[in-house]
C-alpha cells in the first residue's frame, strides 16, 4: 500500500482491491457467523403457543440472511483470488463511506483486523 501527503495535509493511500476483497470476504463470513448465532439464540427463546405466522416466517428469514452471507464471503474470497494484484483504488473516498470503526479497521489492510469473541460472556446491551 502507498502512502503520500498532499498539501491540504490529507493522506492518500492506494487500496490493494484484492486485498480489499478479500477482507469483505472474511467480513461477510463474520458476519454469517453472528446471524447463524442469533438464530441459535431465538431457537432458544420461548415464544407464545400461539405465535403469529407470519412472525414465525420472518424469524425463518434469519437462515436466508446466514446462507446469503456465507455464500457472499466464499464468493468474495473467490473473487479476490482472481484479481490482479496491481490495481489499486484510493484508501480515503473507499473507507470514509462507512459508518462503523470497527468495519473500517476490518476492511482496511493497514489497520489489525477487529475480531469478535464468540466466547463473550459480558452483560448484554441492547442498542
Amino acid at each position: 500500500m502507498e502512502s503520500s501527503q498532499t498539501k491540504s495535509g490529507i493522506t492518500h493511500r492506494d487500496l490493494e482491491l484484492d486485498a480489499l476483497a478479500a477482507r469483505i470476504g472474511d467480513e461477510l463470513e463474520t458476519l454469517a457467523r453472528l446471524s447463524s448465532d442469533v438464530q441459535k439464540a431465538l431457537s432458544m427463546c420461548h415464544f407464545a403457543e400461539h405465535t403469529d405466522p407470519a412472525a414465525i416466517r420472518g424469524l425463518q428469514g434469519i437462515d436466508r440472511i446466514t446462507q446469503a452471507l456465507e455464500d457472499l464471503g466464499r464468493l468474495m474470497a473467490a473473487v479476490s483470488g482472481e484479481m490482479p494484484k496491481d490495481v489499486k483504488l484510493h484508501a480515503v473516498p473507499i473507507l470514509s463511506r462507512l459508518r462503523l470503526h470497527e468495519l473500517v479497521n476490518n476492511l482496511d489492510p493497514d489497520a489489525q483486523p477487529v475480531l469478535m469473541s464468540r466466547d463473550y460472556d459480558g452483560e448484554v446491551q441492547w442498542f
